[in-house]
């Protein structure tokens, strides 16, 4: 019995960590735009970290936006090499420039941002991430098809989590950084 409480004791501190860590997760995303979308993502991933906090979520989250925007970048040529809608190849090629601005400078951007402890940055890179999707987006209006559509969605409303996050770090009292 001695040996089984002794062993119950070096177990308690992981679980009381995950379940503060839970708790949190679960109150950031209650006042996120996308609380299920919140949950699923960020509660995959925080057992991976040994750093869980307000900070830790947003970095994770943006970390998140640019793994699936980089693979869209990867798949954008697939779809266009293999189409003949000549339109259709068009809002492809659109979608490729605005996917290679959001991998390579917004989310770059707003992780460096992070990284130094700028949220108004982090707020200003995840919000012009949401206006280049949704750009990508307008190319198909008039298609048949949306190859990106799910995609596209998806980066806005993580970024829209992520500008939720951030700003519950920014404090009433910084000055505003310049765009």
């Amino acid at each position: 019995l001695l040996q089984l409480s002794i062993s119950l004791g070096f177990f308690v501190p992981p679980i009381q960590a995950i379940l503060s860590h839970t708790s949190l997760l679960e109150q950031i995303c209650r006042q996120s735009p996308h609380y299920h979308l919140c949950v699923m993502t960020l509660r995959a991933s925080i057992h991976h970290r040994s750093k869980a906090d307000i900070a830790g979520f947003a970095h994770l989250t943006l970390e998140i936006v640019n793994a699936n925007a980089s693979i869209t970048l990867e798949h954008i040529p697939k779809f266009h090499g293999q189409t003949e809608d000549p339109k259709l190849k068009m809002a492809l090629k659109d979608c490729l420039v605005s996917y290679n601005t959001i991998v390579k400078v917004h989310l770059r951007e707003a992780l460096n941002a992070m990284d130094v402890g700028d949220y108004r940055a982090v707020q200003q890179k995840a919000y012009v991430t949401i206006i280049e999707a949704e750009s990508c987006n307008t190319k198909f209006r008039n298609l048949a098809t949306s190859p990106l559509r799910d995609t596209n969605r998806y980066v806005q409303n993580l970024c829209a989590i992520a500008i939720s996050i951030a700003k519950k770090l920014v404090l009433p009292y910084q000055l505003p950084t310049s765009i």
